[in-house]
């Protein structure tokens, strides 16, 4: 479960990603790329900047000092959960965009949740609000952001 959590461990694999999306689509490929980015970023910026602030709820790891975490507990709040936002943003987006990969990239995003409340810095409650805020942000996404930049390339 640590592999899923650390973003860093995707870097090669979003790459690849990329540059295969860019490849077969081109410019609504690249349509897609800004989408994704400004959709992500969205869901980030307000999940952190505003939710968490707001709410203010303490994670779990420092509620209960006695869990073992095999990952460094984040002076950050806990809810909504950012990975399951982020993730859920970007499988919404993916999966309207290319039908085809729905069910590859909600696996995923789930599997990011789980791996989320499984190293115990998130309640389940969180990754729940997180992936249900980010599949929100995810769907304006796709219909202000993705379809709007799709017409401009179009014309």
């Amino acid at each position: 479960m640590l592999f899923i959590t650390i973003k860093q461990n995707f870097i090669h694999v979003g790459i690849a990603c990329m540059i295969a999306i860019l490849a077969v689509y081109k410019r609504y490929g690249f349509a897609f790329l800004l989408a994704v980015g400004m959709t992500v970023g969205l869901t980030d910026a307000t999940s952190h900047y505003i939710l968490k602030e707001t709410i203010a709820r303490l994670r779990p790891c420092h509620v209960l000092p006695d869990l073992i975490n095999a990952v460094n507990c984040s002076n950050s709040f806990s809810f909504p959960s950012n990975h399951a936002g982020n993730t859920f943003a970007a499988a919404t987006l993916i999966s309207l965009c290319f039908r085809n990969t729905t069910f590859l990239a909600f696996t995923f995003a789930c599997l990011v949740c789980y791996s989320r409340v499984y190293m115990k810095v998130h309640y389940p409650f969180d990754v729940v609000a997180g992936a249900l805020y980010g599949s929100s942000i995810g769907y304006i996404g796709h219909r202000f952001i993705y379809l709007r930049i799709s017409k401009l390339i179009q014309a």
